[in-house]
């Protein structure tokens, strides 16, 4: 079996690339590319982005799970790739083909229609896409050099072929070709180590049942962020939706990066589950909302606070609009750090998906008929609509508190002090931010040396005052992280 913490850490610098490089693309994109194009991207992107999860029909998600129970038995894995990629290539062409249909009789798309079929593509390639099975057997010293040459790719023709206000077709372009070599490459590699094997079409059918339930899962979660984008859409200011999406970017970058710290240990979860064996189980879920907790909460505290200067940063004055959105969706990511925890490491991975499916249902079912309310009102301002999902999902983390207690999945008290804990130590970062900005005396947006040094200045201070104060509060999960250093410099 493959060293977690190995996994740990390539599964981290494959998050760090893919926020390293939009970081450099992104403030390229939005400064290089005028706002009414950009906002029509984003906007065919978000109907795109709809289509996807669909024509992959919750694959990804039962096939870590699936494949992880039985990675010991060479045949039960051939015979399980087969049967889930057979499934995800009918799925693949089926939602394309009806998504295309829909976009051509589709009259009330009146700015470039071709970025929809451009961007569409994505997911009639979708049955390409088996990351599961690398996630699976662990390879991610695989996905960490694959996703460096991905990113480099698509870095390079971004730059070579993205140059005026109005190159938005060949950056669609890009974007898709870059995501289809991405799941090309995944493919290939796997395909080296596994087998297609004959199954029938009523073996096949049998077997859409539990995906079907995986599909309304994945699909739940389209309820939240994404419903909210398509709300944002139908609004007459185009320039709403790249608000929202900019500080989504920002967010989610950093976020993903974070997430993977406890995404590598889902397999083994699942495998220690498998063994019954319960107190590796408990162990691991603890200590990686623990490290998960002691770098999502500082982070998202840091944003709040900073939302509208790194907002004008990452993608220039002229989308100053949306730094509010930057703050509130960093408000948002606590929420949606312990429903991560939660859902996918204790309520799904102990095999109960058909309750967390009806939980994100009903947080997705609160999160539209809020938005509903927003839109008969006329009102289309993106941090309202992060807000309704802020309110939907404290309605699913509840639900899942009062689900995991009543089964006695796992003790939550572990996971809810150490958060208490991180929340009260990170409010110090407030008084830390209205000093700098008091000794650099900033009293606008506009991007200068002296605003990148006041917000350089808070970081580098907050960093220190977090650290230090946890480290004289003996934090658990620092000293491990410190005793993990210290053995390494020992080692070598």
């Amino acid at each position: 079996m493959k060293n977690i913490k190995v996994n740990a850490l390539a599964s981290l610098l494959v998050n760090i690339l893919n926020i390293v490089f939009p970081l450099i693309t992104n403030p390229y994109l939005t400064r290089i590319l005028s706002k009414s194009n950009y906002g029509y991207f984003n906007t065919a992107n978000t109907w795109a982005s709809f289509v996807v999860p669909l024509a992959a029909f919750g694959i990804y998600n039962y096939g870590i799970r699936a494949i992880s129970k039985v990675k010991d038995d060479k045949n039960k894995i051939n015979y399980v790739f087969s049967k889930l990629f057979y499934i995800s290539v009918f799925t693949s062409l089926l939602t394309t083909g009806i998504y295309f249909l829909f976009i051509f009789f589709d009259t009330s798309i009146e700015n470039l229609k071709v970025l929809y079929y451009i961007l569409g593509a994505q997911a009639l390639f979708q049955f390409l896409n088996i990351e599961w099975m690398n996630e699976a057997y662990e390879n991610y010293a695989f996905i960490l050099y694959k996703t460096l040459i991905i990113r480099i790719t698509m870095l390079v023709a971004i730059f070579a072929f993205v140059k005026t206000a109005d190159d938005i077709v060949p950056y669609a372009i890009v974007m898709t070709a870059t995501t289809i070599l991405n799941y090309l490459l995944s493919f290939l590699w796997i395909k080296r180590e596994v087998s297609f094997v004959k199954i029938g079409f009523i073996e096949l059918a049998k077997a859409s049942k539990p995906l079907f339930t995986m599909l309304l899962l994945a699909n739940a979660n389209m309820l939240y962020t994404l419903l909210d984008r398509m709300f944002i859409t139908k609004g007459p200011d185009e320039n709403y939706i790249s608000y929202y999406t900019i500080a989504y970017s920002i967010v989610m970058l950093i976020a993903g990066v974070l997430s993977g710290a406890i995404s590598v240990s889902i397999p083994r979860l699942g495998y220690y589950l498998g063994k019954k064996d319960y107190n590796s189980y408990n162990y691991l879920v603890n200590q990686a909302a623990s490290l998960f907790y002691f770098l999502m909460v500082p982070t998202s505290f840091g944003i709040m606070i900073l939302g509208k200067y790194a907002t004008v940063i990452y993608s220039s004055e002229k989308y100053l609009e949306a730094g509010i959105v930057t703050s509130v969706f960093a408000f948002r990511t606590i929420i949606w750090a312990i429903e991560l925890i939660l859902g996918k490491q204790i309520i799904f991975i102990n095999d109960h998906e058909n309750r967390l499916t009806a939980f994100y249902f009903a947080g997705g079912g609160a999160n539209l008929l809020l938005n509903s309310i927003l839109y008969f009102n006329n009102i289309f301002a993106p941090e309202y609509y992060i807000a309704t999902t802020i309110i939907a999902e404290a309605i699913v983390v509840l639900l899942e508190i009062h689900f995991i207690r009543k089964h006695q999945l796992i003790s939550l008290k572990e996971i809810f002090v150490t958060l208490t804990r991180y929340g009260l130590i990170s409010l110090g970062f407030i008084p830390i931010f209205y000093i700098f900005k008091m000794i650099f005396q900033i009293s606008s947006y506009t991007v200068n040396l002296n605003m990148i040094l006041m917000v350089l200045s808070t970081v580098a201070t907050c960093g220190i005052y977090y650290l230090l104060t946890l480290f004289l509060t003996k934090d658990k999960t620092l000293h491990y992280a410190l005793n993990l250093v210290l053995a390494k410099i020992k080692r070598n």
